[in-house]
């Protein structure tokens, strides 16, 4: 049988694409399984039931490449909660500059919800990450493309725990997740679900995310780099110095930069009490349950609220010092239990 130079040509590019393919093995023997277009990306799926989302298979090559080589991905790169602190990771950097994005590398905001504690001082403690509340099982995306360093329960109050190495050197971790969707050596590009939200390893908190950044184990802001209200980043490269790494703060000063806040009332008092005036949130954080507060979205009346958590009217006016003819605000923090 004779074969047109169009039959030729097909075949050879099925030869390509199932040799590319075979360089996608993530780890285990593992191999592709299918791969899904979707908004002009390729959802590869593998037979492990992990998946990547990449433009191109000929990208997710390169990245692999790229990741099983490079010093970034080689040198401490291991399963220990923080890859750089042994024997120790030494003093904080000089002034450093980090390229954030670029034409190949993007960014995507883990989760958008009302931020419940910042970087900073809590309780004594150094709280070094934000806290942004969620509901049980919403997702949560990568921040930048990466590499997996770390998906497994961590016992040392992180619950379930992904951490992400990224072609620039940082790292993010994503703490008490519910649902673990992503494992070790896994390539990751931004924007992919890779966990549910929870509280696992803080079963006293309701949901929530915790978002660390840190570069060589030194942790920093992530509202450093972060314009959290536009969900984008604040520039495409970013300088840290040394002072970025030390916590001066209050875990609650985010609300004086308009932070899930209208920039009109709230106040910190540094190195001492907080005020406690609830902080007014924006309309883009209503009809969310953060833990036992419940914020109001257009068309809430009391009675649906009762109604929706079990409770009663008369409950929810004591517990949160208003009337039955109150008038409810969209954003508006109520007490729900």
């Amino acid at each position: 049988m004779k074969l047109s130079t169009k039959s030729i040509s097909i075949f050879m590019l099925a030869g390509l694409l199932f040799s590319n393919l075979a360089l996608f093995a993530q780890q285990d023997s593992t191999y592709i399984l299918d791969t899904i277009q979707y908004n002009n990306k390729n959802i590869v799926l593998f037979s492990d039931n992990v998946w990547s989302y990449t433009s191109t298979l000929e990208e997710l090559a390169n990245d692999k490449a790229f990741t099983d080589t490079a010093k970034i991905f080689t040198e401490y790169w291991n399963r220990i909660t923080f890859a750089y602190m042994y024997p120790d990771p030494g003093p904080a950097p000089d002034s450093v500059m980090i390229i954030l994005t670029d034409s190949n590398r993007h960014f995507q905001l883990p989760h958008y919800g009302i931020i419940t504690s910042g970087f900073g001082w809590r309780n004594g403690r150094a709280h070094k990450a934000i806290d942004i509340g969620l509901d049980r099982g919403e997702p949560v995306y990568a921040a930048f493309d990466g590499k997996v360093r770390y998906a497994e329960f961590n016992t040392g109050g992180y619950g379930n725990l992904v951490i992400i190495r990224h072609f620039n050197g940082l790292e993010t971790y994503y703490a008490h997740l519910n649902k673990i969707y992503v494992k070790p050596d896994q390539i990751i590009k931004a924007g992919q679900v890779i966990g549910g939200g929870g509280n696992t390893g803080a079963p006293w908190a309701g949901p929530h995310l915790h978002f660390e950044t840190r570069w060589y184990d030194h942790a920093f802001d992530p509202l450093k780099i972060i314009n959290f209200d536009s969900l984008c980043l604040k520039s495409d490269t970013v300088i840290l110095r040394p002072s970025d790494f030390v916590i001066s703060q209050n875990h609650k000063s985010y609300v004086n930069n308009g932070v899930n806040n209208d920039g009109s009332t709230a106040k910190v008092n540094y190195g001492g009490s907080e005020n406690t005036t609830p902080v007014q949130t924006s309309p883009a954080s209503s009809g969310k349950t953060i833990g036992n507060f419940y914020y109001v979205k257009s068309g809430d009346t009391l009675s649906g609220i009762a109604a929706r958590f079990g409770t009663s009217v008369t409950k929810l006016c004591e517990m949160n010092g208003i009337s039955k003819n109150s008038i409810l605000r969209i954003g508006q923090k109520i007490k729900i239990r």
